[in-house]
Parts: structure tokens; C-alpha cells; sequence
């Protein structure tokens, strides 16, 4: 029996509470359905398995595990691309192409 899995990219900002460092981390998070409305997730940092990411962190530097953390999607932003011209041929061919215009 086949289950749906897919993977996407998460970036988690984590701030010491007692030094006041501020640093980021990416994980890669794989979710597996297990085909009865459920879901099975694991996350892996450096290809390696690791716990969730809001826990168990400890601080690079004074070593406190009193660390706050939470994802941010918002951080890793792309470039928006310029916009287009209304009469752009090329893009209206293409969007016919594809049956979208």
C-alpha cells in the first residue's frame, strides 16, 4: 500500500533568553500520510534526524537551554520579479499555449 509523502524546507529563528544571541537554522520536514486521515512528520538538520525544532535547543554560545524559537517562513524571500507589460505578445501566446488566456 503506497502512502502520500512529500518534503518542504523550514527556517527557524531561535533567540537565547539569557545571552540575548539570535541565530537561524533550516530543516528539512517530511510528512507521510498513514492512509487513515493522520499524518507522521520528521524533521532532519544537517541530513541528520533531529527532534522537532522547538525543542531541546541549546545556545551556541553560553550553552542555556533557555532558547526561544519559531519559523520563519518570512526570512528567505526571493526577488519579485519586474512586472510586464499589458501587451506583451509573447506572454499572451505562451498563456494560450496553456490554455490559460
Amino acid at each position: 500500500m503506497l502512502h502520500e509523502a512529500w518534503s518542504n524546507h523550514e527556517v527557524w529563528v531561535y533567540e537565547c533568553q539569557n545571552c540575548g544571541r539570535t541565530w537561524d537554522e533550516e530543516f528539512e520536514v517530511r510528512h507521510v500520510a498513514d492512509g487513515h486521515g493522520g499524518e507522521a512528520v520528521a524533521y532532519e538538520h544537517d541530513g541528520h534526524s533531529c527532534t522537532t525544532p522547538w525543542t531541546e535547543h541549546l545556545c551556541p554560545d553560553c550553552q542555556r537551554a533557555r532558547v526561544r524559537a519559531w519559523p520563519a517562513p518570512w526570512r528567505r524571500h526571493h526577488a519579485v520579479p519586474p512586472t510586464r507589460k499589458g501587451d506583451d505578445l509573447e506572454l499572451v501566446f505562451r498563456l494560450r499555449r496553456l490554455h490559460a488566456y
